[in-house]
């Protein structure tokens, strides 16, 4: 039987871009909004402009504004996101919740705490861990969340926090492709001509390719053509496959290392200013449950293996 929403599956995230652009009547003041560069939502809105067959704005003078399709749409998408969130909203204020909510990135949690969650779920015996997973970690509402796991710059909240995660980052590929690279490790320079696989990094988030190479005194610019990969777990699975060279972040790709299904191709950047963490609420500071979940990553971190820099 075929889904209802099937076609809504690959344009979500085109779908929230394009209610942002229409909204400010911008791409620049979206992407702002989104954390997004202006490349990036316009790609976002040609995706979706190529899955429906129809342009959705017009450019006259640098002025940006919506065709008749795209008026239809922009009405379709605020009704229905704002009866969504309406909802979810009712829902949250109303219902009791039981347990510990808690809250990560859709890259944390495919990446890191599927294969582990299993351990977490033992440790809280009959309590439900529930997770409320985002895209961007700015989009979750912390009045509904009792912990939060991700990069956080010190100051957004006034939560306490737990370090789980220093950062270190280092260019990774397939075994089998990494065989083909100068004896399997490369350095900055020999890298700047290797394949090397892209992610759409929202503006002002960590470290990537062009802060990479800077910390070895190298410029780069990340090509204009070429694929550029919306999801991080996705952009693994393309270095898995043997299709170019991604920067792995040592906590999301130690799994793959282990199995070999991954290899370090590089040296190893450590930015100081960037910790991954698990915040709590205060008010649960002392709360049994909370702390059995606390002392479970700081275990499980602890685990991480050694690598090289």
């Amino acid at each position: 039987m075929k889904q209802r929403f099937a076609k809504l599956q690959s344009i979500m995230i085109p779908l929230r871009v394009f209610e942002a652009a229409a909204r400010h009547g911008s791409f620049t003041r979206a992407g702002e909004e989104l954390r997004l560069s202006q490349p990036s939502v316009s790609r976002h809105i040609a995706t979706l402009e190529q899955a429906l067959g129809a342009a959705l704005f017009t450019r006259n003078h640098n002025k940006l504004s919506l065709t008749p399709d795209g008026q239809r749409l922009a009405g379709a998408v605020d009704r229905g996101f704002s009866d969504i969130l309406q909802t979810i909203e009712l829902i949250s204020t109303s219902a009791p919740r039981r347990g510990v909510v808690l809250a990560c990135t859709q890259t944390f949690a495919h990446g890191w705490l599927l294969p582990r969650f299993s351990g977490l779920r033992r440790v809280l015996g009959d309590v439900p861990i529930n997770l409320n997973v985002s895209y961007w970690l700015k989009d979750i509402n912390l009045n509904d969340v009792d912990m939060v796991i991700g990069w956080r710059a010190d100051g957004e909240t006034d939560w306490p926090k737990q370090p789980l995660f220093a950062a270190q980052v280092y260019p990774v590929a397939s075994p089998e492709f990494a065989a083909g690279l100068t004896g399997g490790h490369l350095t900055p320079d020999q890298l700047l001509r290797a394949p090397l696989l892209q992610y759409d990094m929202p503006v002002g988030a960590h470290v990537f390719w062009p802060e990479w190479f800077a910390h070895f005194g190298l410029r780069y610019t990340p090509p204009t053509d070429g694929y550029l990969h919306s999801n991080y777990q996705f952009m693994l699975q393309a270095a898995i496959d043997g299709d170019g060279v991604a920067l792995g972040w040592h906590h999301l790709v130690a799994d793959d290392i282990r199995a070999g299904r991954l290899m370090q191709v590089g040296p190893a950047f450590a930015p100081q200013s960037s910790v991954y963490s698990i915040e709590y609420k205060p008010d649960l500071a002392d709360h049994p449950d909370v702390k059995r979940v606390l002392n479970w990553f700081a275990d499980e971190a602890a685990r991480l293996p050694r690598i090289s820099m």
